[in-house]
């Protein structure tokens, strides 16, 4: 159903991995979203799906060596969905990192900001980066009708109908069925890293969200990842498996038929990525 598609982009879009503490740029590990060096990498999930990304940034750009900074940014693209995803990160040793996420998908559009605060475990090893964000999630009310009524008879709403003449949907009618066309969401995220040693490495994350204003929304995201790191030449070559599971949910819906109370997107997804440090 696109609508479950719809919903399931949103919270692929909202986790964000970033953090900041204080540590020297050649200490940085590459998991470690502080990382600034120039990166290129592709992976694929277990729907075909293929993730092109491209990256980098800039040690100390200001400051005049008094202080460590990090600026980074990073774009994803989508082949098949056309999806795009546009990060901008600055870490700063002095009060921590802030960030700005875009991500532009079919039907919804995510906008999030957001502040980190890092913490170090007392091994002195593991690393955690919990933040806060703020997210505004656009609807594109028009094209998520359009996918209604493209998937109808593929649908879990199959025949849906908001009128007694006719099956086909438009925008304001989605509009009416969601509660809005926006979303203002508070969240948190989790963001672990852990390096077993020079070569192997974890990723953990847990983000969670919610809508305190326009579309009534619900979002958990959690994501395992293990990663493997080797040295081509002058460049770090990593070998990454990726699992990801994602929740979210629409309440309150507007259903003249009183047969729906809410939607939801659900999705388990396995990724298997490369990723170039130069």
């Amino acid at each position: 159903m696109k609508s479950s598609k719809t919903l399931l982009s949103v919270g692929l879009a909202a986790a964000m991995a970033l953090s900041a503490t204080t540590v020297a740029a050649d200490e940085v590990h590459d998991a470690d979203p502080r990382n600034t060096a120039w990166r290129g990498g592709i992976a694929t999930d277990n729907n075909g799906e293929i993730k092109l990304v491209a990256g980098g940034g800039f040690n100390n750009l200001y400051g005049g060596g008094d202080y460590t900074t990090q600026t980074i940014m990073i774009g994803e693209y989508f082949t098949q969905s056309e999806n795009f995803r546009f990060r901008l990160a600055n870490f700063d040793e002095r009060f921590g990192g802030v960030y700005a996420d875009v991500n532009l998908t079919e039907g919804v559009d995510f906008y999030t900001a957001g502040y980190m605060l890092p913490l170090t475990a007392t091994n002195g090893t593991t690393l955690f980066f919990p933040s806060v964000n703020y997210s505004y999630v656009d609807f594109d009310t028009a094209e998520i009708a359009n996918g209604f009524n493209e998937q109808a008879s593929n649908s879990a709403l199959g025949g849906y109908s908001m009128g007694s003449n006719s099956h086909r949907l438009q925008g304001a009618d989605v509009k009416h069925l969601l509660g809005g066309d926006h979303a203002h969401v508070a969240s948190v995220n989790l963001y672990g890293l852990q390096p077993w040693n020079d070569t192997h490495y974890t990723v953990f994350q847990a983000f969670g969200g919610s809508s305190y204003g326009g579309v009534d929304m619900q979002m958990v995201d959690l994501v395992l990842l293990q990663g493997m790191r080797t040295q081509l030449g002058d460049a770090v070559f990593n070998i990454y498996l990726e699992g990801k599971y994602t929740n979210i949910k629409v309440n309150d819906v507007n259903d003249p038929t009183g047969n729906v109370s809410h939607l939801r997107g659900e999705e388990t997804k396995v990724s298997v990525g490369f990723d170039w440090r130069f």
